[in-house]
């Protein structure tokens, strides 16, 4: 007999979508702007527990005007939604330095930050600036001090992939730094594998392990740990990251590490043990 109700097992899994945000993307199809509200009415449809969403704007206009956006709409649901803020690593961006930044950051409850060094898929989104040691190293330095991880995003095309001696490069130089990798990438599994094999510090977003099987494949080879959940809603749904982490042919804790264990563990969130529900 096939189940029609997959509910209590998706509750069971604790998801923390590691991909989500506020907003209007800026792709015709999706049209209508994301707000709260209708964040959590469609998370909560899909009993996803918790979220870490980031503001449209702080990526295609400017990051701090987009940042204060999302708290204000966040407001006192941090619980539900830990809010991530986009950063661009430079003195004169966010016309402060690292360590008052970082004051910045964890007075306001944030637990993650987000980077989009490039866009070869839109340039007019991207915020383009260089990805190399001299312009970011003081800020990376402080993150990785304070455990404060960051995902960076390179937005490449579809036939595209991510820059991938910069992003080996930036794991290399800072060792203690969590670095998700967030892009939608296909068929790149065989490169994954070795960096993460590489990195003991980078971890894979599963929106972009779109192949068949590929994420048990990398399960397989690199462990659990190194794979957080992450829908990209509302550019994709919700559904499909939570189908492709609960058919998986994964025991139900390697499940539920990916759905979202994780992630609460990089952010420094609490993590409900077997039993404590």
């Amino acid at each position: 007999m096939i189940k029609d109700n997959f509910d209590d097992e998706i509750k069971a899994l604790e998801f923390l979508d590691f991909a989500v945000s506020f907003g209007r993307p800026p792709i015709p199809f999706t049209g209508e702007w994301v707000d709260k509200n209708a964040l959590l009415k469609e998370l909560r449809r899909n009993f996803v527990k918790q979220s870490a969403p980031y503001h449209v704007l702080s990526k295609a206009y400017e990051a701090d005007f987009g940042n204060d956006l999302l708290l204000k709409d966040i407001g006192k649901d941090t619980e539900e939604m830990i809010p991530t803020w986009v950063v661009v690593p430079s003195e004169e961006a966010m016309g402060m330095s690292p360590s008052a930044y970082c004051d910045k950051v964890q007075a306001a409850g944030v637990k993650a930050l987000i980077l989009f060094p490039s866009s070869t898929g839109n340039p007019a989104k991207a915020t383009r600036y260089a990805f190399t040691r001299w312009f970011y190293g003081d800020y990376f330095e402080e993150f990785e001090r304070r455990e404060i991880p960051i995902t960076v995003e390179f937005s490449p095309n579809r036939r595209d992939e991510p820059d991938w001696p910069k992003l080996y490069g930036v794991a290399k130089e800072f060792p203690k730094l969590q670095i998700v990798l967030g892009d939608g990438f296909q068929r790149t599994a065989w490169t994954l594998i070795r960096l993460l094999r590489e990195c003991a510090n980078l971890y894979v977003q599963t929106s972009g392990l779109d192949v068949h099987r590929e994420l048990e494949y990398m399960v397989e080879k690199v462990g659990p740990q190194r794979f957080l959940a992450g829908s990209k809603f509302p550019v994709s749904t919700i559904g499909t990251m939570i189908g492709e982490v609960l058919f998986s042919n994964l025991t139900f804790e390697q499940k539920k590490l990916i759905a979202g264990d994780n992630a609460r563990r990089i952010m420094h969130l609490p993590i409900t043990k077997k039993g404590e529900n």
